[in-house]
């Protein structure tokens, strides 16, 4: 027998959960609301609307955001301000991560070519701060901000240009504490545009 959430439980769990009390009764909608409402409000309009999906942030890369470090060169550069999908798209390319934890950046280099191409988009998890598993990450090494595939070998990672026409390098255990994890790259977007 499958129980439901009704009445003061839904809107209890969904406080915990901090969920929309909509989307953990039905699935339907958007799992996170940005917008509080309190009761009061509630019974006074029933036809309020949600912001659903939030724009995404461009990850700036300005003495803001990058306070502690000196970049003197990047593989990264920012040509698209916001992108916005429809909410079952968002669900679908990013489950249940947190839209505020992802920005935005276009590659600049080649050094990834084969999987990341020049100008393609790729969206950032800045909630990773640290190593996470072999992937792909934004971090600063050497007052280079890198975009690059690193993975772990034994106690040394391992940075992977995917264009064999760069050399990998590695950061040792006694280097680790000069990279700065600033986030790991959860998907791309090709940005090849066909003119017909």
């Amino acid at each position: 027998m499958t129980k439901t959430l009704k009445g003061e439980n839904l809107l209890r769990a969904a406080e915990y959960l901090e969920c929309d009390p909509d989307w953990l009764a039905t699935g339907k909608g958007f799992w996170h609301s940005n917008v509080a409402v309190s009761s009061e409000q509630a019974t006074q309009n029933t036809d309020l609307e949600y912001q659903a999906i939030p724009e995404f942030e461009l990850l700036a890369i300005t003495p803001l955001f990058l306070n502690e470090f000196i970049i003197s060169t990047s593989d990264i550069q920012s040509s698209i301000s916001s992108i916005h999908y429809t909410e079952e798209q968002y669900r679908r390319m990013f489950g249940a991560k947190e839209p505020q934890n992802l920005k935005i950046t276009n590659i600049k280099v080649d050094n990834m070519s084969g999987t990341l191409e020049p100008g393609d988009l790729v969206f950032v998890d800045t909630s990773i701060m640290k190593y996470d598993g072999d992937g792909i990450y934004l971090f600063v090494f050497s007052n280079h901000l890198h975009l690059k595939r690193v993975q772990m070998v034994g106690n040394t990672l391992m940075v992977i240009s995917d264009n064999s026409k760069y050399q990998t390098w590695s950061i040792t255990q006694k280097d680790k504490s000069h990279m700065s994890v600033l986030g790991k790259v959860l998907i791309s977007q090709s940005q090849i545009f066909q003119r017909f």
